[in-house]
């Protein structure tokens, strides 16, 4: 994720994204963003991401019972969640632009390419997926979590206790690996000075 938001990725968020595994946890471990995001964007999800976020074995299978629970809600709900298909073509087309894989998780991957095949946007917050997603499906369809809690401070939908509490939820869910508040205050900051800049 880049230090420094484009005002795009701030200002703009796409109706429709295809979010990786990682983007859907960081989501939903905070109720405040994931009741934020109702009825103002909808995020798609391949059954490989669905299956890394619901039954792939984890260490401690106690882990984000709540969570794996809420998840389960939303796909049987349709209203902000919804579950794609893949085709095999879709993946080794994929693989033949990315190239090199190794680095790539396969549920970035399978995140990326059903992005591709219905033209949404992605959301990722894993900074090679992110590189290699701009490349594949361009600038303006790629966004991080903490582009989409910008926007919603843009568009007034988030408070600055609002962001306070994501933070410090993300900081809960998130030992000290893989957390993003640092990054969450910096789009906050952003779509602030963007909502006082006078308007051309």
């Amino acid at each position: 994720m880049s230090n420094a938001p484009r005002d795009q990725a701030i200002l703009e968020f796409p109706a429709v994204a295809s979010a990786d595994t990682c983007a859907v946890w960081n989501i939903l471990s905070s109720r405040t963003l994931s009741s934020a995001i109702k009825g103002r964007c909808h995020l798609t999800l391949a059954k490989f991401v669905l299956y890394e976020c619901l039954d792939k074995p984890r260490k401690k299978p106690s882990e984000d019972l709540h969570l794996r629970e809420q998840l389960r809600k939303e796909i049987t709900s349709g209203k902000h969640f919804s579950l794609h298909e893949l085709e095999i073509e879709d993946i080794q087309h994929l693989v033949a632009d990315v190239g090199d894989i190794r680095r790539f998780d396969k549920g970035e991957l399978a995140a990326l390419a059903l992005a591709r095949k219905y033209r949404s946007g992605f959301i990722t917050d894993d900074r090679v997926a992110k590189k290699v997603g701009e490349r594949i499906v361009g600038n303006l369809c790629v966004r991080t979590t903490p582009h989409l809690v910008g926007w919603l401070v843009y568009c007034g939908h988030l408070t600055d206790g609002d962001v306070k509490t994501i933070i410090s939820d993300n900081d809960n869910y998130r030992n000290t690996q893989g957390r993003i508040g640092i990054y969450i205050q910096q789009c906050y900051e952003h779509a602030m000075g963007l909502r006082i800049r006078p308007k051309p």
